[in-house]
């Protein structure tokens, strides 16, 4: 596809919180590789003390004010200010190439594909919460390394990521935007599912590259988990169970409560009964995980650090109780709210 063919683009930045990295990204688009008489940036800008709109209004894009009141609602907002072919999005905490806006356009050559998604690249290297988000056995993050064509249904280990991903403008309003009903998780792939759902390619392309700077601290990591959690259980509770998407999480969640659940009322059986077998049995299956973690760990990792094969574990552990403590506690504030 020559130059002059590819298609207009609207570049989507929903912000809020994060000034300090906002300028890196706003930078790295103006050095972005394209047409710009084909492209425009908007921002869309939840910072109700103006800090943000200070600083993008450095530069020559397109600011719109937002109510701060939800992710899915901010890109909604953006997509209605577009006016290019490709909408495409990425976050505040991000870095892009110069390639970019290039490669999502040779992405849509087919006018049957309806999503681009790319990788997400760990600007941090070294540090120990990114290496994780980038090694981990169960993936955080789009980790393809060859093209793949989805026509059906998604690969659950290979998902797009909000911050890296692209919509045919009439796409995206034929299967009627994000859906804004689903904040702090899981609200940019329900979106992707639909699109699979009404008949469109979803195209995941590595060329296709961002830089995010991952979680460094286990607090910060762990509370965004938890918010995956609250997302997980507000698509549950939006969806009742259809698709995949949702089928994965309810299986998840069910899995792991009942384990929990049984663990627990070993422990009680024991105090009870006064019986150390009961308790050994108890503490043998509650530490199991770590064990069966590690020995696969060891035989994954590239590296093979000790460290990591010790401590990514305890991080996955950790990781999965979060997310259930997330969902635990959206369904109980939804329960409480729809009384």
């Amino acid at each position: 596809m020559g130059r002059s063919n590819l298609p207009s683009i609207s570049i989507i930045v929903p912000t809020k919180n994060r000034r300090g990295t906002l300028r890196d990204l706003l930078d790295s688009l103006t050095q972005l590789d394209y047409d710009w008489s084909k492209m425009e940036v908007i921002i869309v800008d939840g910072d109700r003390e103006g800090r943000v709109e200070e600083i993008a209004s450095e530069y020559p894009f397109i600011i719109v004010k937002d109510e701060g009141t939800g992710l899915n609602k901010a890109r909604n907002i953006g997509v209605k200010r577009a006016t290019h072919e490709i909408v495409a999005f990425t976050d505040d905490d991000c870095i892009v190439p110069r390639d970019w806006a290039l490669k999502i356009a040779e992405s849509f050559s087919d006018p049957s594909i309806g999503f681009v998604g790319g990788r997400v690249i760990g600007y941090y290297k070294g540090r120990l919460l990114s290496d994780y988000i980038e090694e981990t056995i169960i993936p955080m993050m789009p980790r393809f390394e060859e093209k793949a064509m989805i026509t059906k249904k998604l690969d659950l280990l290979n998902l797009p990521a909000g911050c890296n991903m692209s919509f045919r403008r009439d796409v995206l309003e034929k299967i009627n935007l994000f859906d804004d009903r689903i904040t702090y998780g899981f609200d940019d792939l329900e979106s992707v599912e639909r699109v699979l759902n009404a008949g469109f390619k979803v195209l995941l392309n590595p060329e296709v590259r961002v830089f995010h700077r991952h979680r460094t601290k286990l607090a910060e990591f762990l509370s965004l988990n938890f918010r995956y959690g609250r997302g997980g259980a507000l698509h549950l509770l939006a969806k009742r169970s259809k698709g995949r998407l949702s089928q994965w999480i309810l299986k998840y969640l069910i899995g792991v409560l009942s384990g929990l659940g049984f663990i627990f009322l070993l422990f009680v059986a024991a105090l009870i009964t006064g019986l150390h077998l009961l308790m050994g049995i108890a503490l043998g299956l509650l530490v199991s995980p770590w064990p069966i973690l590690v020995g696969l760990y060891a035989r994954r990792l590239k590296n093979r650090r000790m460290s990591k094969v010790l401590i990514y574990p305890i991080i996955d552990i950790l990781r999965g109780l979060a997310f259930t403590a997330g969902a635990l506690y959206q369904f109980l504030i939804s329960a409480f709210k729809g009384r």
